[in-house]
């Protein structure tokens, strides 16, 4: 495998030849974004005679803590591989990638489209209704084109490395259970605590589930990973961060999505009418849902964000507004879970009811 130059030796003729331009100048770069497990810089490409290109560099994180994270748990190479093999053959808009590789050493370059500017729509605020329903019509079209695509599914990027990952999820998440619970015990709240610990002990019986309905999903489908009203207000919405796509229920990114992003009051008012739009968008692609087994999908899904915020909490590089971030989102997990009986569903469905 070709080795992947770092961020450090990216020049002007390198990313040049990426884009097709033979007339580069010289390259400047400007950081971007908040992510914790991966790098975002914005590189402007000076060309003589002609205006400058702006394209969006993502690079492995400069944490050591993020990267061996993200080499235990596949991230860079299932972000690489879904521009690579599955963008083009989704309705969801993602940004055009323009080169897409990674090496041996977990190192890697993308280099995507700018799709700046967008609307400054803050995770703590919560999304509109409409720009909720946007969001539900993007999942639409992911889950859509890959539903029941089994050899999708069983591809060693995907299929292959979700199967590798379960025994190291069952025998890591119950320490970093153990490990949030320590290092926020003085900033969360009795119910919030209580989910932790009660999910902690059925954490078996959460990923003993298989949907009637598989697809690839997204896996961290939330404001901070939506462009809204991108490229200004030329595009929508685009969706971006494609690192922890997996094979399963479409359920668990909607349910992730509407309970994280809207505020907690607009998700108890609005979440099943949301619900019903996004299973008339999936008929569209003839994947037909079963009113009740889509709400009880729902139901164990408002867990989705305690599980696995709990877990990046603790695994990723640690900064105020991260823990600000993961507190609140989990916040609102804990409110969907306790409003739609969670861990019972988890229960009942483990006593074949």
């Amino acid at each position: 495998m070709v080795k992947v130059p770092l961020f450090e030796e990216l020049d002007a003729r390198w990313v040049g030849a990426r884009l097709g331009v033979d007339d580069a100048t010289s390259l400047t770069s400007t950081p971007i974004g908040s992510g914790q497990v991966a790098n975002c810089h914005r590189l402007r490409l000076a060309r003589h005679g002609a205006p400058p290109i702006d394209v969006i560099a993502k690079v492995p994180s400069h944490d050591a803590v993020s990267r061996t994270t993200a080499a235990a748990l596949h991230l860079y190479e299932r972000e690489v591989a879904f521009y690579r093999e599955l963008a083009p053959t989704i309705d969801t808009r993602t940004p055009r990638c323009y080169f897409a590789q990674r090496d041996d050493d977990d190192a890697f370059v993308l280099l995507l489209e700018d799709l700046a500017p967008s609307a400054d729509i803050d995770q703590f605020t919560g999304v509109t209704l409409d720009v909720a329903r946007h969001g539900l019509d993007a999942l639409a079209g992911l889950h859509g084109p890959t539903h029941r695509r089994s050899d999708l599914h069983q591809s060693p990027w995907l299929g292959g490395v979700s199967e590798s990952l379960g025994p190291l999820y069952a025998a890591v998440l119950p320490s970093l259970f153990e490990q949030f619970l320590e290092r926020y015990a003085e900033r969360i709240d009795k119910l919030t605590r209580a989910t932790v610990e009660a999910l902690k002990e059925r954490l078996a019986l959460y990923s003993d589930y298989e949907t009637p309905h598989p697809c690839v999903t997204h896996g961290d489908f939330r404001t901070d990973n939506l462009l809204i009203e991108a490229a200004g207000g030329t595009v929508p919405m685009a969706v971006v961060d494609w690192q922890t796509i997996a094979v399963g229920s479409p359920l668990l990114d909607v349910a992730y999505f509407l309970t994280t992003s809207l505020s907690p009051e607009d998700c108890a008012r609005h979440e099943t009418d949301l619900l019903d739009h996004y299973l008339d968008r999936l008929a569209h692609y003839d994947v037909r849902y079963s009113p009740d087994v889509a709400r009880h999908e729902y139901a164990r899904y408002t867990l989705q964000p305690v599980l696995m915020l709990v877990a990046a909490s603790v695994y990723v590089e640690q900064t105020e507004r991260g823990d600000q971030m993961f507190l609140e989102m989990i916040g609102r997990g804990v409110a969907a879970a306790s409003r739609w009986d969670a861990l019972d569903e988890l229960e009942r469905h483990a006593a074949g009811q």
